[in-house]
C-alpha cells in the first residue's frame, strides 16, 4: 500500500518585525479572548523565536505586553518553522508573578 503525502517546497519567510499599530490590534486582540493561544508569528531561528516569547513574557522592549507576566509566549518549531504563540492570562497573573519573584 502506497502513502500518498503532499509537499509543498518552498524557502522559509524572512523574518518581518511587525510594526507597532500591528502589534497593538494583536494585543488587543488576546486581550479580547483571554486564556486563547494566538500565533503571533514565524523567525529564521529557534533564538530569534525564543528571545521574542522571553521579551513577551517579561514585557521587555514593547510596551503593549505590559504589565510582565500578563501574557505567556511560547516559542515552538513544527516542521522548520520557529513560530511564537501567545495568550493573555490577566492581569492577576501578572500581580502574582510579581508577589512571588518579590519574596
Amino acid at each position: 500500500m502506497t502513502t500518498r503525502v503532499d509537499i509543498r517546497f518552498e524557502f522559509p519567510a524572512p523574518s518581518i518585525p511587525l510594526p507597532p499599530e500591528t502589534r497593538e490590534a494583536f494585543v488587543a486582540a488576546l486581550r479580547a479572548r483571554p486564556g486563547a493561544w494566538a500565533l503571533m508569528g514565524q523567525h529564521s531561528s529557534p533564538g530569534a523565536a525564543r528571545q521574542t516569547a522571553y521579551s513577551i513574557r517579561r514585557a521587555v522592549r514593547t510596551r503593549c505586553f505590559r504589565p510582565a507576566g500578563a501574557f505567556e509566549a511560547e516559542a515552538k518549531s513544527v516542521m522548520g518553522e520557529h513560530r511564537v504563540y501567545v495568550r493573555y492570562v490577566g492581569q492577576d497573573a501578572a500581580r502574582a508573578s510579581s508577589e512571588v519573584t518579590a519574596r
